[in-house]
Parts: C-alpha cells; sequence; structure tokens
C-alpha cells in the first residue's frame, strides 16, 4: 500500500491561534483512496525546522504532503524550503505566474508573483473547482493551508493516490481492555499482516471496547476479526 508523511507547517497552528484541520482531514481522505498515512509532523516557520523534518519524512514514505505557507509574505517559507530539502533552484514557473496574475489583475505585486517561484521541476496540481495554487515535484506534493482550497487540490488529483483499499471490521464488547489485552496479544503475534487497535469507549455510564482490524486483504481482516470474536465469547 503506498504510505504519505504530512507535514504541517505554521507557527499559528504551535501556538493555538489556528486548530489545525488539514491532518485529520488528509489522513481520512488519503486513507479512502487507498495511501496509508504513517507519519504526521507540524512545525514552526522556520527553515531550518521545515528543511530538517521535510528530509526525515521523505526517508520513511512514499509521499510527503505540506500544508501551508505558500503565500507572499515573510513567513511564507515553504516553496524555498522544500527546493533546499530537495536540493534544487527555485524558478519563475510561467504558468504559475499567469495564473496570480489573473487573480490579482493590474494590482500584483511583487511579493504575489513570488508566489510563482518554484522549484525547478515542479508540476502545477489541478482543483477540482478552482485553480488555487499547489505543485508536486518529486515525491513532495506542496499545498495550501486554507482547508477548503486544500480539499478542492486534493479532489482534484485523487489519482496521486489511489491505491488498493485498506479493508476494516469492528469487533465490540462489554469486556474491558484490560480483559481483552491476553487474547490480542496472543492473535496480534500470529497475524501480523494486520493491525488490531483496541479503544475504550464510554457511551453514558457504562464502558465498552472496540476493536479495530485493518489490513490489506480483505479475507485476513474477516478471518482474523472472527478470531477476535470467538476470543470473547469463550469461557473465562
Amino acid at each position: 500500500m503506498k504510505t504519505a508523511a504530512l507535514l504541517i507547517v505554521g507557527d499559528e497552528v504551535l501556538s493555538g491561534e489556528v486548530r489545525d484541520e488539514n491532518g485529520p482531514w488528509l489522513i481520512a481522505r488519503l486513507t479512502g483512496l487507498g495511501t496509508r498515512v504513517v507519519r504526521v509532523s507540524t512545525v514552526p516557520d522556520t527553515r531550518e525546522a521545515i528543511v530538517g523534518e521535510l528530509r526525515a519524512l521523505r526517508a520513511v514514505a512514499d509521499l510527503v504532503l505540506t500544508s501551508g505557507g505558500i503565500g507572499p509574505t515573510h513567513d511564507d517559507l515553504t516553496r524555498q524550503t522544500v527546493a533546499e530539502a530537495l536540493g534544487l533552484p527555485l524558478v519563475r514557473h510561467a504558468e504559475a505566474l499567469e495564473r496570480v496574475e489573473r487573480w490579482y489583475g493590474a494590482k500584483t505585486t511583487d511579493a504575489e508573483r513570488t508566489m510563482a517561484d518554484l522549484p525547478a521541476g515542479s508540476v502545477l496540481l489541478r482543483g477540482a473547482r478552482t485553480d488555487t495554487l499547489g505543485f508536486a515535484v518529486s515525491n513532495v506534493v506542496v499545498l495550501p493551508g486554507v482547508p477548503f482550497l486544500l480539499r478542492d487540490l486534493v479532489d482534484g488529483s485523487a489519482e496521486r493516490f489511489a491505491g488498493p483499499p485498506l479493508h476494516r471490521q469492528e469487533v465490540h464488547t462489554d469486556l474491558r481492555e484490560g480483559e481483552v489485552a491476553p487474547a490480542l496479544t496472543a492473535i496480534q503475534a500470529s497475524s501480523l499482516d494486520v493491525a488490531i487497535g483496541s479503544y475504550p469507549i464510554l457511551d453514558g455510564h457504562r464502558w465498552w471496547t472496540k476493536v479495530v482490524v485493518r489490513g490489506a486483504d480483505a479475507l485476513r481482516v474477516a478471518s482474523v476479526a472472527s478470531s477476535i470474536r470467538a476470543a470473547f465469547t469463550a469461557p473465562r
């Protein structure tokens, strides 16, 4: 299954000025498309932090998606730092410049034109509904921080993230996590091709446990889920 890492860029997220909506949405959307998110990082608007984390994430995932930092202001550093991390020069991208000047018309400023300075070899993304600016270069996909613009570009570029779906089944039990732990430990040890997670749920004043089985093979997921149900109903 294709893997992805997410890099959320912005002091505003780390300071609490803005609540990150992009990370949770991307995890759900990419999973549905067939790409498994293996790591999420949030970094401040500094060159060292963005470059260092981007290089680290490229080492653990097939794709890295960045969110934020591609505007025209002094703290928008993602374009420059992606170029640095990849060892590429920044060049003025003709189609990106055309988009920027179409947005702002005769009032386009030099600062706004710098949004068209992209790492060499960048390919512009196509939004499903808008012509907002985002680009891909090497295995990095660079997206805006504004949630509805980010979502539009992901929807318009869905084929980049398409792959075999991750299958999922749930098992519910009134047993406590401490009671199900031995059985889940044993089943997971003999089922390394699937992931098993247990989650305590409070429903009013009643606690119960949800167990989720995930994997690439639907038959294996169903088989492991069946084994878990059997373990929960076996005499204790």
